[in-house]
This record gives structure tokens, C-alpha cells and sequence, in this order.
């Protein structure tokens, strides 16, 4: 039975899929296999293509292919067996033609939001993390919230840290790795630190993730610094904007 020779074009590759089975469809699925099948018989794609289109052997000797009103002209194979180029080209054919040997897909989940930027305020007695999002309402522009996806202190404190101005514990790992688990989830990432080099958290942070959570570390986009001692969420904004 000619299945698919009447069919609209726009049928899916899936829906066209669904309509064949057994020895049908594990020689389309051979056709599709990536490296290409060195095994494909001639008589398993003439039956093939019986049951989802025609097969006509012209004068020449060649034979006319026709699925979904695409035709392709080929040879039958000096062996049994068709080449790597034969599949190749039966394979480009029968893509054409809408025919795929993928599963029907499930319908497509609605876009989940686009994943917040993410701006880490840190020094070495803690760290404050904040979200930018656009304006809601008639506002433009952007604005900043504090971030707490779980459920997370907004200020993580560095608790190896004196208070004294000049003296710094040694790192604690774990610092950084309670801020890596709170931005994980997120966007975009923009560091903002004070001092340079050892003495700027930021930094150290940043090579934090680098090691340990590479695709973290992929995400940030700025490292910046600034008088962390002072600064007010809408200057931190302004700061972030540029990036």
C-alpha cells in the first residue's frame, strides 16, 4: 500500500515514521545510521520503498524512486549490498522527501524564561548577590533585586575572616563554594570586587570556579572593582549596565 505518495509535504518526518513498522522501519532506521550501514540489502530498500512510495526500472536500467514526489534515479548495486555513497545518497533522498526514522516528538514545552544576570558583590567578610531584570509595567530600563533562588542568606559571610582591617584568614574553600551553588542556576554573571590582586576576593572567586565549576565560570561576562565600603544597589546597577 502506497502510504505516503498522496501525502501533503508538510507532514513531519514523524508522522511519516509512525506509519511503518517492523522490517520497514529498521531499514529506514539502517539508512539513517550514522557511521553508514555497510550491510543495507538492495531487496530490504525495494521493499522499503514500495510501502511508502513507487519503484518504476526504466529502459536504461535504472531504477525511478518516487516518495512524496521527489524522484531519485539509482542503480541496482553490483552486490547485494549498497556503498557507503549509495546510503548516503538514498539517505539525502528520503530527508527531502520528509521521511526520518525519529520517534513522533512530544509537543514543545513553553521557552521557560530567559535565566536572570546575576551580579556578585564580594570581599573577604562575605558576599551580596543580586539579579538584574528589565523594568516591569511602563518603566524602562533595568532594576535590581537581591537573589535568593535557595532560599540562601542574601549576604553569605566569610566566616574564617577577622574583622580587623588588615588581617586576612587563609581562604576558606567553602565560601566560595556556597556562593558557586547560590549563582548556579542563573544567567549571566558580573563579579564586582575591591582591592587587587590577593587581597581582591574577586579574584580568588573567580579562579574558584574556573577549577571547579567550569560552566560557571564560562557565564561570567565582567570582573570589576570597586569602593565596596559604600556602595548603594542603584550605583552597583549603573556600574553593571556597561556590561
Amino acid at each position: 500500500m502506497k502510504l505516503v505518495k498522496e501525502r501533503d509535504r508538510d507532514n513531519t518526518a514523524a508522522a511519516n515514521r509512525a506509519a511503518i513498522h517492523g522490517a520497514r522501519l529498521r531499514t529506514l532506521e539502517a539508512i539513517f545510521r550514522h557511521p553508514a550501514a555497510h550491510n543495507l540489502e538492495w531487496m530490504d530498500v525495494v521493499e522499503l520503498v514500495k510501502e511508502i512510495g513507487t519503484m518504476d526500472q526504466k529502459a536504461s536500467g535504472e531504477y525511478d524512486l518516487l516518495v512524496a514526489g521527489k524522484h531519485h534515479l539509482m542503480h541496482k548495486p553490483h552486490s547485494k549490498d549498497l556503498t557507503g555513497s549509495e546510503v548516503a545518497d538514498l539517505r539525502h533522498f528520503l530527508q527531502d522527501a520528509g521521511w526520518s526514522p525519529e520517534a513522533p516528538s512530544e509537543p514543545a514545552p513553553e521557552p521557560e524564561p530567559a535565566a536572570p544576570t546575576l551580579l556578585v558583590v564580594v570581599d573577604h567578610h562575605g558576599a551580596k548577590i543580586y539579579r538584574i531584570d528589565a523594568a516591569s509595567g511602563e518603566a524602562t530600563g533595568k532594576v535590581i533585586h537581591p537573589y535568593d533562588p535557595h532560599h540562601f542568606l542574601h549576604h553569605l559571610s566569610h566566616k574564617g575572616q577577622p574583622e580587623e582591617t588588615g588581617q586576612r584568614a587563609p581562604e576558606d574553600i567553602t565560601f566560595y563554594k556556597r556562593i558557586a551553588d547560590a549563582v548556579a542556576a542563573g544567567g549571566k554573571i558580573i563579579v564586582v570586587g575591591h582591592g587587587t590582586g590577593k587581597s581582591n576576593a574577586a579574584h580568588h572567586l573567580t579562579q574558584y570556579l574556573r577549577v571547579h565549576h567550569a560552566n560557571t565560570y564560562q557565564r561570567i561576562v565582567a570582573e570589576l572593582t570597586a569602593d565596596l565600603s559604600s556602595i548603594t544597589p542603584p550605583q552597583l546597577l549603573q556600574l553593571a549596565e556597561h556590561y
